[in-house]
């Protein structure tokens, strides 16, 4: 498993739908533990548009579809009342961000316990209010729902989700609706590995790219494999020496 650090980050995102990330260097929670540089309007979009990217290639590649998705409408992450909340919950609840990285079922009780927790403290989500009205409206089954949180697990299909990427109040859509087997998975085949390799070097000689601006932003992300930003060799050798 490769956990550079802005993959914890955005799984952190994605596994409870918050942005309390780990800290700079480790896992444990600090008070460093809320990096600036991905708590802002810009950081989060990179990250709604990694998750993007991966969500368009996978259904491509066949590793998942739209049939089951996973709807995000998020809260104001500039709220230093929500991010003193999510800091507690972090610490009170024992979150273990590489559990949630694989564990899809500790995914989701986690977030039922952080949307319970956010609801209680008054915290509201008049986007995801929208959102569900229309879901409701449109007559689309709701699997799971989350209201504070922000998202929702829903039963429909590739055309209507790919209308709901446009719509304003949602942040992205994740087709297959779960936590995906590897966000460094350049192959589609479900795995990091010495195959996805070969890509990274396709992409370092610039014969490895896609049109679209977040599937390409999902490229950048997914060829870092040792998360220092740089993408070179070192970033093959990294993937092919964690594999042994």
């Amino acid at each position: 498993m490769f956990k550079s650090k802005i993959l914890k980050k955005f799984l952190a995102l994605f596994s409870a739908v918050t942005v309390f990330f780990t800290a700079l260097n480790t896992t444990r929670f600090s008070a460093a533990a809320f990096d600036k540089e991905y708590i802002s309007s810009d950081g989060m979009q990179l990250g709604y548009d990694i998750i993007s990217g991966y969500s368009k290639l996978a259904v491509k590649n066949n590793l998942t579809s739209y049939n089951i998705s996973a709807v995000y409408s998020g809260l104001d992450i500039n709220s230093p009342y929500l991010i003193a909340l999510l800091g507690i919950f972090y610490v009170t609840n024992g979150v273990d961000i590489d559990k949630a990285m694989s564990d899809n079922d500790y995914t989701m009780e986690l977030i039922s316990k952080l949307d319970s927790f956010l609801g209680k403290m008054g915290i509201k989500n008049d986007k995801a209010k929208d959102i569900k009205n229309t879901f409701l409206a449109d007559k689309i089954k709701i699997i799971n729902s989350f209201d504070t949180a922000g998202l929702y697990i829903i039963e429909s299909n590739e055309k209507y989700c790919k209308n709901l990427e446009n719509n304003e109040n949602v942040d992205f859509v994740l087709a297959g609706g779960k936590m995906p087997p590897s966000l460094k998975d350049l192959n589609f085949d479900g795995k990091s590995d010495s195959k996805d390799a070969e890509y990274i070097q396709k992409y370092l000689v610039k014969n490895f790219s896609f049109k679209d601006r977040q599937e390409n932003e999902y490229l950048k992300f997914a060829c870092d494999i040792n998360g220092d930003k740089e993408l070179d060799i070192l970033d093959v050798t990294d993937l092919l020496k964690n594999e042994k």
